[in-house]
């Protein structure tokens, strides 16, 4: 069977991805002294790494003068009360450098970074809730938010932070999902020739596994090209139910091939992150897709036959693009379920979770 896909375009993207894995990245990491001793643990080894391409600094202040023109991709500054820390995030704006504020206390950072005429921008500042200790699963969640703002910060050289720096792999596996679903639900929306979509969606799940894949340090050779074509294969179940659906509400038809795009692609991306977290590799990737699409596409049979949905198909011609937004709304949740129950229905591996800070 012929695959509806660039197989050579797909062996460049994936050497691509082996060469932005590969990228040197640099972290600036400054220490606030009047930060607890806990909070500064928990910044600062958050940046231990085994990668050779990793470079870290580290400082503390104020003993040591923070120096904003000291070259790095990144900076990173664990805030406690010095009064300073909006004056030397600013320094390393100016320099062009992306800066990150996590502090014990933003509302104290924010309102001593204002007052001193140096104000942290909103999507630079992240924090502790006033009274929150650092239990387990907060330390997991300001981890899942430094990654996120790393992943935001740096794009080019994302992927190379998720291999320096574990904690960045679920962060950037998120991003990448949610891009490629909202292409494909683009792409079911606007291509309107039969058969035409196949290619490019089937093209950008492959492109968003082997992204997930190597951030998680298992990156696709020529040689294993048959994983990835049980990820192609995987898109003949969505596009087929896709084409059913469409044909039983023609109405909404365009809706429904844009929400069976997105379904499918957050489906088989959950399926990954599940997957290699859980500690599989590469060789076992397509049975999992195969099982996830397929229950992916039960479940979004069985809501688009729900009454809610004829009544969504009446009211379509004046709220269409309403309608199409309520539909992928409510696409995620069915895509992460069919993801998880795929997961558990084969053989139990190691559950264990990506590293956190």
């Amino acid at each position: 069977m012929k695959l509806p896909i660039d197989i050579p375009a797909l062996l460049t993207a994936a050497i691509d991805i082996d060469k932005a894995c590969s990228v040197s990245v640099s972290a600036n990491i400054l220490i606030d002294e009047s930060a607890t001793p806990e909070f500064q643990v928990f910044v600062r080894s958050g940046f231990n790494s085994e990668s050779a391409n990793s470079r870290v600094m580290v400082s503390y202040f104020p003993t040591q003068t923070p120096d904003a023109h000291v070259a790095s991709d990144i900076a990173v500054i664990a805030a406690g009360s010095n009064p300073d820390v909006g004056k030397i995030a600013a320094g390393f704006r100016e320099q062009g450098t992306p800066v990150l504020v996590v502090a014990e206390n933003a509302e104290a950072v924010h309102e001593a970074a204002v007052a001193a005429g140096y104000a942290i921008p909103d999507e630079d500042l992240i924090s502790l809730g006033e009274g929150e200790v650092l239990s387990d699963e907060l330390r997991g969640t300001l981890a899942d938010e430094i990654g996120t703002w790393i992943v935001r910060a740096d794009s080019e050289k994302r992927l190379a932070f998720s291999i320096a720096y574990p904690f960045v792999r679920r962060p950037l596996a998120y991003e990448s999902i949610r891009t490629t679903s909202l292409q494909n639900a683009g792409v079911g929306v606007v291509v309107f020739v039969p058969g035409a979509d196949m290619p490019i969606m089937t093209a950008n799940q492959a492109k968003m596994v082997l992204q997930i894949a190597a951030a998680y340090g298992h990156p696709l050779s020529a040689d294993r090209m048959k994983e990835i074509a049980g990820v192609i294969a995987g898109g003949f179940v969505f596009r087929g139910v896709s084409r059913q659906l469409a044909g039983a509400i023609p109405a909404l038809g365009w809706a429904v091939k844009g929400t069976m795009g997105y379904v499918g692609t957050q489906a088989i991306g959950h399926a990954a992150i599940e997957y290699f977290e859980g500690g599989g590799d590469i060789a076992g990737l397509a049975a999992l897709v195969g099982k996830t699409t397929s229950v992916a596409a039960e479940a979004a049979e069985t809501v688009a036959a729900k009454p809610a949905v004829k009544t969504v198909v009446a009211a379509v011609a004046p709220k269409a693009k309403k309608a199409a937004v309520v539909a992928l709304d409510a696409a995620a949740p069915v895509a992460k379920s069919a993801a998880k129950v795929a997961w558990k229905s084969l053989k139990p591996g190691h559950r264990n979770k990506g590293k956190r800070l």
